[in-house]
């Protein structure tokens, strides 16, 4: 069976390093807090030798791993399951079958909204949190995709239904 892999948005690209962006600048906030707090700093190296190294590190994140990460980002739906790829340096490959699925959300954050994105995050049966969350979809995508499978989730459900409530 041959899988068909569907990209994510290209607007993807641009979330993950906001976010890369956002977390970088808040640590480098609280480490400037504790630079400046601290009594006695004469233990501690120039502040520009702390300072170079993180942006350094900064623009690897944003630009390499970012990219990375959204180049090999891809989600596939069959008629059995729902497959999501990701990784920028370790692979993940997840299926998910259709008949374990209990409910369909489609999730949004803030850096989401303003870029027009959504996750859109499968619950099954036994477990405890998200089996599966497709990031970087456009928020009509994942509303037709969550339609599209609580659809084939109740179409699959009903001869079974059916069929138990007539052995009563």
């Amino acid at each position: 069976m041959s899988i068909t892999w569907q990209p994510v948005e290209p607007a993807y690209k641009t979330s993950l390093q906001i976010a890369v962006i956002l977390d970088m600048g808040l640590l480098a906030i609280v480490g400037a807090v504790f630079y400046l707090w601290v009594p006695n700093t004469s233990w501690l190296p120039n502040a520009l030798w702390l300072a170079i190294p993180w942006a350094v590190i900064t623009l690897f994140l944003g630009l390499f791993w970012s990219s990375r990460r959204f180049q090999f980002t891809a989600y596939a739906r069959t008629d059995a399951s729902m497959y999501l790829r990701r990784g920028a340096l370790w692979r993940l490959t997840r299926a998910v079958p259709l008949n374990r699925i209990q409910h369909v959300e489609v999730r949004q954050g803030l850096i989401e909204r303003t870029l027009g994105l959504a996750h859109l995050t499968l619950y099954t049966a036994g477990s405890g949190g998200a089996d599966l969350s497709i990031p970087g979809l456009k928020l009509a995508t994942a509303e037709a995709m969550k339609a599209a499978l609580v659809d084939a989730i109740a179409t699959k459900s009903s001869p079974a239904a059916t069929e138990t409530e007539e052995h009563v």
